[in-house]
């Protein structure tokens, strides 16, 4: 849901950072050694990128400084992160929720400008290379400025290899500064045991298959080729997700996001690392499993030639060749020499990348940039300012706040003011906290929240109603609120009847206004929290765990005029006293149910897909009206089929989603992918055409895959039509998705393909 939520309104961003300027920096009047540096993520998922901001983060606090990683995702568990972080509400920008701090890390080019923005501290951009960087020249023009823009409002640009730098210069005229990755010699060594060692010889791979860039089919084709004459060979496939489907004749063992440890012993064990990759910038795992004493082969993408030179510490192939790389693995495989001189030269050159010299020389860069401030352009005098230092949560929310003052270019600065109107969670509401001009409309929103009084509030009518929320005259806040409520209707005020409406036992009212209110403001976590009150007090146990995972993802509602502060701990409390009051419950049937699906999930998991389909089953005959979960049953038991190739059968539990849900474009984009499967064309078209017709729920109450609802089912419609021969209007449907994901690589390389037979793209890539 996240990843959905982080990819709309991609054009409006595009348009609001162009009013942004690169800031002016002073020197600071005192020099402190020591800094704090935010890191501003989005992606905290298993990738080496991320494993690289954490490794800085956590060697920079041994050094002395203070770190803040400021993210969407809950804290990740796969890495022992040690500096302070901060889950940020995905309805709203990272840099919203930026604390006061002496330097910005702007890990991807679309925060850049937003963090700018914050007029904070001097933004460091941290490139580590992706599409923009590779692949500039086949950008739409809007894209292409809207890059060169964010490069060149920040203040220093960082990057991992000498190639990046280089592509950096020629892409965007702008100069970079060259730290390298490292590894973790703690983790990454040579130093297992004989007695350790793994019996069965494989090759081992790493990557997503749904990241093409990763060069995995070229991979696992270049294995099939190495299995014809050398049979007994087998493939294990590390990979951060679930694959999308694999042959399980090539691919022997799949291991799904395991630990470091675990990374760590399957290079120890294979006889070698194959990396196909089309391109990076510094290719990590192919430095960890030199570390690990494992003998490489890589493609020659530049993400390597800052290290490796073929034939002497790995084996270099040529790119999107699988039976080039065969070639060399069948090479490497029948030479032990060969194979004893890469291991022996890669561990030599493993030793000059460790954390050591290289988290000093990144030390160094930040402590040259802390040297400097942004360049206050506003004197406090000229300011009203309502709240003072004491009635802030923490000192460094002041210093914000007078920061934002300092070099704000708008007159007014809003802030979050906390009231606690009732028992159950207390309330912020957005106040004006400071102006200079108090006609303007030009508003800034602080986010650092302070301690306020119900006195205090200038909204007479909203003063009111949180006097006798307070009071405990639930029936009597319920008359207030329909004496105020206009045509429009007002989406606090709503909030607050539903709330009164549970207080007084009014559960169906509640539950009907809530629904309604949902339609409208579907991410608004506040409804949520209502909603799991109302579960909480009929005692209905099977949906908290749902409610709550929403929350988790939805966070404070910030972007609203008045929200619920710190909602996921308090929907964890909730949650919690649910499952206390109603132990016999827990213990019972929700418990039963929950263990019955989690068991079939660890069996789906586990690729044992015949015992899985039979234990999904069993579940949905077990609990046939719990909705939501029956649906993902189904689609685990369609999967399951798909991947034992039985796709009469697949497609028949595919149809059984539709006795509880109108047709999905998920489910009707898998069905036509079944007959494409089958070169069933005209079936497929049906399928595929019918998918483009839908129209996607406003209040959903499942997942939604977006690129199902998009781009996806034209990408196949192009693949069908041009199968039969219509290459007019497959070109057609590709165009169509190229206007829908103008990134995505199978798109362009169609857009190539219809270039080279003479078709032109209407804004070519």
């Amino acid at each position: 849901m996240i990843e959905e939520i982080l990819k709309e309104d991609v054009d409006k961003r595009i348009e609001s950072n162009y009013d942004i300027t690169k800031v002016i920096l002073e020197k600071k009047k005192q020099n402190d050694k020591l800094y704090h540096v935010v890191y501003v993520m989005s992606n905290t998922t298993v990738c080496g990128a991320a494993k690289v901001i954490f490794e800085h983060a956590n060697r920079l606090i041994s050094l002395g400084n203070k770190v803040t990683v400021v993210a969407y995702f809950p804290k990740p568990n796969w890495f022992n992160i040690e500096c302070n972080y901060i889950q940020v509400p995905c309805t709203t920008r990272l840099s919203m929720c930026i604390p006061f701090c002496d330097l910005i890390v702007a890990t991807y080019y679309t925060h850049i400008g937003d963090c700018v923005r914050t007029n904070i501290a001097p933004v460091i951009y941290f490139e580590q290379g992706d599409y923009h960087l590779f692949h500039f020249d086949r950008l739409l023009e809007k894209y292409k400025a809207f890059i060169k823009l964010q490069f060149s409002l920040a203040n220093s640009i960082i990057t991992v290899s000498n190639e990046a730098a280089k592509l950096i210069k020629k892409n965007f005229a702008m100069e970079s500064h060259v730290i390298y990755n490292a590894i973790d010699n703690n983790t990454f060594n040579n130093s297992l045991e004989e007695t350790n060692k793994e019996r069965e010889k494989y090759l081992l791979i790493m990557g997503s298959d749904k990241l093409s860039f990763k060069g995995i089919q070229d991979v696992v084709t270049a294995c099939r080729i190495v299995k014809t004459s050398i049979p007994e060979m087998k493939v294990y496939w590390i990979t951060p997700v679930i694959p999308s489907t694999y042959n399980k004749s090539i691919i022997s063992k799949v291991f799904i996001a395991p630990s470091q440890k675990e990374i760590a012993r399957l290079y120890q064990n294979a006889e070698m690392f194959i990396s196909g990759s089309h391109y990076e910038s510094f290719s990590l795992p192919v430095l960890e499993a030199m570390a690990c004493g494992c003998p490489v082969i890589t493609t020659d993408s530049i993400g390597v030639r800052d290290y490796v030179v073929d034939n002497h510490n790995a084996l270099v192939t040529k790119i999107k060749e699988p039976y080039d790389m065969a070639q060399k693995i069948i090479k490497l495989i029948n030479n032990d020499s060969l194979k004893k001189k890469l291991i022996e030269n890669g561990l030599k050159t493993v030793e000059k990348f460790n954390w050591n010299s290289i988290i000093n020389e990144l030390n160094n860069h930040y402590k040259n940039i802390n040297m400097y401030q942004v360049n206050n352009i506003n004197c406090i005098e000229d300011w009203t300012i309502r709240f003072r230092d004491k009635e802030f949560d923490k000192k460094e929310e002041y210093l914000k706040f007078i920061k934002i003052i300092q070099t704000t270019k708008r007159d007014k600065v809003y802030i979050p003011v906390i009231y606690k109107v009732i028992n159950e969670f207390s309330i912020a509401r957005w106040e004006l906290a400071a102006y200079r001009n108090v006609n303007s409309s030009d508003k800034e929103y602080c986010y650092t929240k302070v301690n306020g009084d119900i006195e205090s509030l200038e909204d007479e009518e909203i003063k009111n109603l949180y006097k006798i929320l307070q009071a405990g005259e639930y029936t009597k806040a319920i008359e207030y609120i329909r004496n105020r409520l206009s045509i429009e209707d007002n989406g606090v005020y709503n909030k607050w009847l539903v709330y009164c409406l549970i207080k007084t036992s009014k559960f169906d009212e509640a539950i009907k206004l809530l629904n309604k209110e949902l339609n409208k403001k579907e991410k608004y976590s506040d409804l949520y929290l209502l909603y799991l009150l109302i579960l909480s007090k009929q005692k209905h146990t099977g949906k908290v765990s749902r409610i709550i995972q929403e929350i988790n993802i939805l966070g404070d509602g910030i972007v609203h005029e008045e929200f619920i502060v710190d909602i996921i701990s308090k929907a964890e409390e909730i949650g919690n006293n649910v499952k206390n009051d109603d132990k016999n419950i827990k213990e019972g049937n929700v418990s039963k149910m929950e263990e019955m699906y989690d068991y079939a999930m660890r069996l789906f998991n586990n690729r044992l897909y015949d015992e899985a389909i039979n234990s999904f089953i069993e579940f949905t005959e077990e609990y046939e009206n719990e909705k939501e979960k029956i649906i993902q049953a189904y689609r685990k038991i369609y999967l399951s089929y798909y991947y034992k190739q039985m796709y009469d059968e697949s497609r028949l539990y595919c149809y059984l989603t539709f006795k509880y849900t109108l047709p999905r474009a998920e489910e009707c984009c898998f069905i036509g992918f079944t007959y494409l499967k089958e070169k069933n064309y005209d079936k497929a078209i049906f399928w595929y055409e019918l998918a483009t017709n839908l129209e996607p729920p406003r209040n959903n109450e499942f997942t939604i895959d977006k690129d199902s609802w998009t781009w996806k089912p034209y990408v196949q419609l192009c693949v069908c039509h041009y199968q039969q021969g219509n290459t007019k209007k497959a070109f057609k449907y590709n165009e169509i998705a190229k206007s829908l994901n103008p990134y995505e690589e199978s798109i362009l390389q169609n857009v190539e393909f219809f270039k080279k037979l003479g078709y032109k793209s209407n804004e070519l890539l």
